[in-house]
């Protein structure tokens, strides 16, 4: 049966509180909880608190994409998009510029944080693992392969009949994100940090494989991605995909202009320090 005669209201309040996924996700939201808590209080920072705020937030849409209305009816295209977009797009910068690392490690007691802080010490074999996957030629081809390779009907059509297919395509834009935002947010671990140009031209070579993807999608003449599935608000198949693609095309590459903006800002900022020293 479609799902035609929904009520925007009924859309909202729809939420599965009893799955499994709500259980982790409270769960990992509750260990992070304890582990800023423990953080703040030993470092007394009130910038550590903007920061756990940040990964509250990407904590609260990752709730709203995997257990509320988004994952009840995500079956629906422009639904899936708006899925997509918030777990590659939205949650993973919050939560790297956050204290997911830090508070995760505080949770545990001091014995155990100082042998996760001796595991990952500079030179391990973890550290040199992650200065490889986090390099940006790495994060941004890793990025945009499971883009393309995800939004190939073939896969997404898989993706309704299969809940194994279906999570694994979940785990890989969750994990494609966390990648393609590491060099960006410029963290102390994993690869040499960019300079604010290079991250400018990194965000720029992700755009155009995005927007290649979203016209694909919006400007196609017939439905490619699942004939059969539900519709909302009584929308028709066509439709349904079109206003998909245009999530994907205009808020996806809006968050990047977004990004862009800052970076320059903060790049043509530094810049006009460095010459007033220099005239100075």
């Amino acid at each position: 049966k479609l799902n035609n005669e929904i009520s925007a209201i009924d859309f909202f309040l729809k939420w599965s509180i009893n799955s499994t996924m709500f259980f982790f996700l409270f769960t990992a939201f509750t260990i992070y909880t304890i582990g800023s808590y423990k953080l703040i209080n030993n470092n007394k920072s009130k910038g550590q608190i903007f920061k756990f705020l940040r990964g509250f937030f990407a904590y609260v849409f990752l709730l709203i994409a995997l257990v509320g209305p988004f994952a009840q009816y995500e079956e629906t295209f422009w639904v899936h998009m708006i899925q997509h977009l918030i777990m590659i797009m939205i949650v993973p910068p919050l939560l790297l510029s956050g204290l997911f690392f830090s508070a995760n490690i505080w949770f545990f007691p001091r014995l155990i944080r100082i042998g996760i802080a001796d595991f990952i010490r500079p030179k391990s074999i973890i550290r040199k693992i992650l200065g490889k996957i986090t390099s940006p030629k790495f994060t941004l081809i890793f990025y945009v392969i499971s883009l393309w390779t995800w939004h190939l009907p073939v896969f997404f059509n898989l993706a309704l009949n299969f809940d194994l297919i279906h999570y694994s395509e979940h785990f890989f834009f969750f994990i494609s994100g966390i990648l393609f935002w590491w060099p960006v947010i410029g963290l102390s671990i994993g690869s040499k940090k960019l300079n604010l140009a290079l991250r400018m031209v990194y965000l720029l070579l992700a755009v155009t494989p995005t927007a290649v993807v979203a016209a694909f999608i919006t400007l196609a003449d017939g439905v490619i991605y699942g004939e059969n599935i539900p519709r909302l608000f009584g929308i028709e198949a066509i439709e349904d995909q079109k206003i998909g693609g245009l999530i994907m095309w205009l808020p996806g590459n809006a968050i990047f202009l977004g990004t862009l903006a800052v970076l320059f800002f903060k790049w043509s900022h530094k810049q006009t320090i460095n010459s007033r020293k220099y005239i100075s």
